[in-house]
């Protein structure tokens, strides 16, 4: 396809095989070619400028599919159609690497265009792709906690316990977040202990991993982790 060989190219000249190693240990099922992160940010800047680039090339592999989302996050200014690139991009995404760093190069989301993409990630929680529902998660720890969605946006995902380990850690990341910012809604729920076990548990350790937690409200949530 049109951009493939350029694509392909440079994504070989960036090799490290040493990294390719570590990388596939922690992001298992899907081949890796050993691109740091910043390098194929760079690469997918520099196809920023092709507007037919998501159409011609072939994403077979975690680079390219890397290099396709921070494309897309780079270069979406719409809503309809960062829905329309969603579509080609979430079914293929089967880890949280992708997953997290994808959110994160969501330059819309960054403006008062998020406003317009809520009811959407919101939907997308519905996905039966566990993936995609952890996108849905981290967009909204990303950028939709506020004092007026906490409380409906920690409902809706906390009904989603028990589904796999990568979309229980996205709420525990979630819940952490939620007390960051708004502690006096969040506290209650770690004190009634109404979360499962493991989603408590991890809230609790990712609060007290924060640099934004006090020592004093440390101390005060560990009294309410859940004992095995």
């Amino acid at each position: 396809m049109k951009y493939d060989e350029l694509l392909r190219a440079k994504i070989a000249q960036n090799a490290d095989e040493d990294y390719r190693k570590f990388h596939a240990g922690v992001v298992p099922g899907i081949e890796i070619k050993g691109v740091r992160v910043p390098v194929l940010r760079q690469i997918a800047k520099e196809f920023s400028v092709y507007d037919d680039f998501l159409e011609q090339i072939t994403l077979d592999n975690y680079e390219a599919i890397c290099v396709a989302c921070y494309y897309i996050g780079n270069t979406t200014k719409a809503v309809k159609l960062l829905q329309k690139r969603l579509a080609l991009v979430l079914p293929l995404i089967n880890n949280w690497a992708i997953c997290d760093t994808f959110v994160s190069s969501l330059k819309i989301l960054k403006t008062e265009r998020r406003d317009e993409f809520y009811s959407f990630v919101i939907n997308y929680l519905r996905s039966e792709n566990d993936f995609t529902v952890r996108f849905a998660i981290v967009c909204l720890l990303s950028y939709y906690i506020t004092e007026d969605r906490v409380d409906e946006i920690v409902k809706r995902v906390v009904k989603l316990q028990g589904r796999s380990y990568y979309i229980d850690m996205a709420i525990a990341w979630l819940v952490s977040v939620a007390f960051v910012k708004c502690k006096a809604i969040i506290l209650p729920l770690l004190q009634a202990q109404t979360l499962t076990a493991f989603v408590q548990n991890k809230s609790i350790s990712k609060i007290c991993d924060s640099y934004r937690v006090s020592v004093a409200d440390k101390t005060f949530v560990k009294q309410y982790r859940i004992k095995n």
